[in-house]
């Protein structure tokens, strides 16, 4: 049976787990371990510099591996101890989860968890929970486009229509959620509280009857769980061959039979989405493509692709969007550097270097069991057509020969390129603190 308590043991994984992903809960929560860490680094310090010796000395270096065993222990220790606080706060009957609402121009507004260890750690059990025993979970952006160009690149008669949901999670009604809640009895009622409390003080915060918290990691969980009946009704429509949801994000390749000439597809997903769940199209990112009739070239935008199809071959590029979230970042990086090279040149030169290494490359998630490579082929690996790194390649050198001044700086800058990065594939290892340090100028 799942262990569903909000316990030091589960609570002990997610900080494992936490970490594999680069998110390192140290320096965010336990400010007491840092001590521990810092003296298990020196201890790994004198392992390398003895076995750096002519003739390493055996119980020298046995002595040194028991001290960091030693030290390992205690590090453990405090944490069980910080993680069993955290476990008794949470469990205390007058514990709730707090929100907050922050607005944000041009934009949605989005909702923060309380920053305290006791509220992350809560939503990410309720996120396991919820993962575990519904059998939730996102799906896989590489295969999804793998599929779609593999499918798009066959001359068989097809109907293609993306779409995408408006106000996706503003306008999710609850009632169908809580049922589904409410209905699981294996969920621990703890878990239904938790959860109970956030949709409220949601309803409250956002002056809606209606909705989920943007910004709050399990919205996407209880987001997915409410669009499962949506999926299930879609697949089983006459002539589907291919659906897949991103988020809100849809694509439909229907396989059409004579019977089906006169049929209104789009017709049949609104009778689902609009009329049967209450939910609304976006009908600006609304498009179909019928390809049963004649051969020309389509463009369908998805997932940051843009994907020519229809005339025989297939070809895919990055959209407009993904492009200039490369020259922002890209902005902001040369913009930082700006800004600390007044105050310490050194620091703001090898924190910046480092950041357009990582954009232009590629880097494997240390600590990540999945090995989990990302950068700027493998986030991008569909890719078949190069103009949009070239592109980006002559917006970083205009940036370089306009904005830095130091020689030296250009010429390093000058070796780092988006398209022989995706090219060669080449690669760069940071750190756990490193990556952390990177990404942050970008949150």
């Amino acid at each position: 049976m799942l262990n569903q308590s909000f316990s030091v043991d589960n609570f002990r994984k997610i900080v494992d787990l936490e970490n594999r992903k680069g998110i390192y809960l140290e320096g965010k929560f336990f400010h007491s371990l840092k001590t521990h860490t810092e003296d298990i680094k020196e201890c790994n310090k004198l392992i390398k510099e003895c076995k750096r010796k002519p003739i390493a000395l055996k119980d020298e270096l046995k002595e040194l591996y028991n001290k960091r065993t030693e030290l390992e222990n205690k590090r453990e220790e405090s944490l069980q101890i910080e993680l069993q606080k955290i476990s008794e706060k949470i469990v205390t009957s007058n514990f709730k989860i707090e929100l907050t609402k922050k607005n944000i121009p041009n934009k949605k507004p989005i909702y923060l968890v309380k920053d305290a260890p006791e509220h992350y750690f809560t939503i990410k059990q309720l996120q396991n929970n919820i993962s575990k025993l519904f059998g939730v979970k996102q799906s896989n952006r590489f295969e999804i486009i793998s599929q779609i160009t593999t499918l798009l690149n066959n001359n068989f008669p097809k109907y293609v229509l993306r779409t995408d949901i408006s106000d996706f999670y503003e306008d999710i009604k609850h009632e169908p959620l809580l049922e589904r809640i409410n209905g699981n009895n294996l969920l621990t009622h703890l878990s239904k509280k938790f959860l109970k409390q956030i949709l409220s003080n949601y309803l409250k915060l956002a002056g809606s009857d209606k909705g989920l918290p943007r910004g709050v990691g399990i919205s996407a969980y209880l987001a997915e769980l409410y669009m499962r009946d949506i999926d299930n009704d879609i697949m089983s429509l006459r002539g589907i061959s291919f659906y897949a949801r991103y988020v809100d994000d849809i694509v439909i390749i229907f396989t059409p039979t004579l019977e089906d000439q006169e049929r209104n597809y789009l017709q049949d997903i609104k009778s689902i989405i609009e009329n049967k769940f209450k939910l609304k199209l976006n009908t600006l990112k609304t498009v179909s493509f019928d390809l049963r009739y004649k051969s020309q070239q389509y463009t369908l935008e998805y997932l940051g692709y843009k994907i020519l199809f229809g005339d025989g071959h297939i070809k895919t590029m990055l959209t407009d969007k993904k492009i200039n979230k490369y020259k922002e970042r890209l902005n902001l990086a040369f913009e930082n550097y700006l800004n600390l090279s007044k105050v310490n040149e050194k620091n703001a030169r090898k924190i910046f270097v480092k950041r357009i290494r990582h954009l232009t490359g590629n880097t494997r998630l240390r600590n990540n069991k999945n090995n989990v490579l990302v950068g700027i082929y493998y986030s991008n690996a569909h890719l078949t057509e190069l103009q949009s790194l070239t592109s980006l390649d002559d917006f970083l050198r205009n940036k370089i020969t306009n904005e830095i001044k130091v020689t030296q700086l250009q010429s390093r800058l000058r070796e780092y390129s988006f398209e022989s990065g995706f090219v060669e594939k080449r690669f760069s290892v940071f750190t756990t603190q490193e990556l952390q340090k990177i990404t942050k100028v970008w949150k």
